[in-house]
């Protein structure tokens, strides 16, 4: 499976259910678990843990999410 067609979680399907930190968070969590078919998804990854102001450590651990709807790696990134 190509990276852009790769299957991601939708976190952003039931986003009136979470607040934003959690969604920068899961979103955080996605880029570091995809890393490996951009580059770019690295700089990502830090900058949305940037934009957690509880998060002070450098590396967080990765946020749980349920199993849900997934949608492809494009769409996630055009949704963020």
């Amino acid at each position: 499976v190509s990276c852009d067609k790769m299957n991601v979680i939708n976190i952003f399907a039931d986003h009136k259910r979470g607040n934003n930190t959690e969604i920068f968070c899961k979103a955080a969590t996605i880029a570091q678990e995809t890393k490996s078919c951009h580059r770019y998804l690295g700089g990502i990854y830090y900058n949305l843990l940037s934009l957690d102001p509880g998060n002070k450590a450098r590396h967080k651990k990765p946020c749980p999410m349920a199993p849900g709807s997934t949608t492809s790696l494009k769409n996630f990134l055009k949704e963020l």
